[in-house]
């Protein structure tokens, strides 16, 4: 028997464990007579360990397990035997994760990967593929042994590139590719998959909540006045309409406004020579961002006022400067604009600051009594937003019972001042089977023309014209 036996990566140890975790000159063992050894730690990086307890230097025995590592050595063996050599070695490993399939191999016929080989045994080893993708080897007894990078094995987890042989013949090529040892995404990973299909339903379910709590479970949906302001005011804006009337008469057309000179109205076929009849200012919201301005009929239509069209008509004919025209007898009156332009809130009120809009001009009242307006500019400034409203106040029950109501307010427009526009506050309660027009609430202060009017969830509802409340809804579309 051998008087020391050394372990380590070097080829000049008795045992040679080639593998990075060895150390060079790993330990060594001295036989001490009566079957009595010294086992002592080299200084090693990874240890030695005697029955699963790290040392530094102990007495053992022929019973005692010896690892360096993690790797069983049967060192007893080794001195028992004449030869150094990595047969004495026999790596011993726990799989890594968990092992999902497994095949047999072996010279057996009822092996899954058959060996023809003398010194391949009946059932030699298994191969299991693990969950983390890399695979398991087990030598199930072998009289020849199973060796993974020239080290024998127990068991050992290992990878594709590595060299695994079974005895001395090397494994089958592709033997990864064997149907039994194929991963199967569902069926190998089923818990994953379910714990992901959950977390998906969950995140789904509580993205839906919290996108339409408020349009499926009106739940989550009522603003504070303070964000009301805050969300809100940037859509408003000031509008400003300069027009005149006109009037065809007697297969001629004639334009109704202000004598330069004399500042009193007449008629005249060019516009050239006139002011504008008259100027109305109201407000407005942007409900797109292409500029998009919805207001009060009456600010884009002006000359459809019953009250100032008459007024106008009689200060025509006491001008005399239509021929022969009276109340009497056939004409028809219409409108056209000298300037329409809005201001946007927070900007000061400077005719260099006013954007020009564009509209389409009605000379009989439309079924609705809300219209739009665009701007030239065919887009929001840039700190300006736009209020999304629904035609049908109805159908998203933004009417459906007693609440705040939000009425914008734009106080009187000095030159050189900012535009500040506001919302005051009422609750009221209003018959959404019943669309006639109410008066506002008399608790607040006079309104502009064209204000909007929002609900306490912030969604736009209505206008005011002719201090009355225009709501929005299909059938005024």
């Amino acid at each position: 028997m051998k008087s020391t036996i050394k372990i380590g990566r070097d080829k000049s140890n008795d045992i040679e464990i080639n593998e990075p975790r060895i150390s060079r000159n790993h330990a060594i063992i001295t036989n001490l007579g009566n079957d009595t050894f010294d086992l002592k730690d080299l200084g090693s990086t990874n240890g030695t360990f005697v029955n699963g307890v790290k040392i530094v230097q102990q007495i053992i025995t022929p019973e005692d397990r010896v690892e360096v590592a993690g790797f069983i050595v049967d060192w007893y063996a080794a001195f028992l035997s004449p030869q150094n050599s990595q047969q004495l070695l026999s790596i011993q490993e726990n799989a890594f994760t968990k092992i999902l399939k497994t095949i047999s191999i072996g010279s057996a016929t009822d092996n899954d990967i058959v060996v023809s080989n003398d010194f391949v045994s009946g059932h030699h080893a298994n191969i299991s593929l693990l969950k983390n993708g890399n695979y398991f080897i087990q030598d199930l007894a072998s009289t020849n042994g199973t060796f993974v990078n020239g080290a024998r094995v127990s068991s050992k987890n290992f990878t594709r590139t590595d060299i695994v042989k079974i005895a001395y013949t090397d494994l089958p090529m592709e033997w990864f590719r064997h149907k039994n040892l194929k991963a199967s995404i569902f069926r190998d990973h089923k818990k994953t998959w379910l714990f992901s299909v959950l977390f998906l339903f969950i995140l789904t379910g509580t993205g839906l909540y919290y996108f339409y709590s408020c349009k499926w479970f009106d739940f989550g949906c009522t603003l504070t006045p303070q964000q009301i302001y805050m969300q809100k005011k940037s859509s408003l804006v000031h509008i400003i309409h300069d027009y005149y009337y006109k009037i065809d008469f007697q297969g001629r057309t004639y334009y109704v406004g202000k004598n330069k000179l004399f500042k009193g109205t007449e008629a005249n076929p060019s516009k050239e020579n006139l002011l504008p009849y008259n100027s109305i200012e109201g407000s407005g919201c942007f409900i797109r961002s292409d500029g998009t301005i919805l207001t009060s009929v009456y600010i884009v239509n002006p000359w459809l006022n019953e009250s100032e069209k008459s007024i106008m008509l009689n200060e025509v004919i006491n001008s005399k400067s239509i021929e022969h025209f009276s109340l009497n007898q056939d004409f028809n009156v219409c409108g056209a604009t000298a300037e329409l332009k809005w201001l946007a809130d927070g900007l000061v009120n400077n005719p260099q600051n006013y954007i020009a809009a564009s509209s389409i001009i009605s000379c009989i009242l439309p079924d609705s009594n809300y219209v739009t307006i665009q701007s030239v500019k065919k887009y929001l400034p840039e700190t300006a937003s736009y209020i999304k409203y629904s035609y049908d106040t109805i159908v998203n029950q933004s009417l459906k019972k007693r609440s705040d109501f939000y009425y914008s307010y734009t106080n009187a427009m000095l030159p050189n001042a900012i535009l500040q526009d506001t919302f005051y506050s009422a609750k009221d309660s209003f018959d959404v089977k019943s669309f006639a027009a109410p008066f506002y609430n008399k608790s607040l202060p006079k309104l502009t023309e064209g204000s909007v009017i929002l609900n306490d969830r912030g969604e736009l509802i209505g206008i005011i014209e002719q201090n009355k409340i225009e709501f929005i809804n299909n059938n005024n579309k």
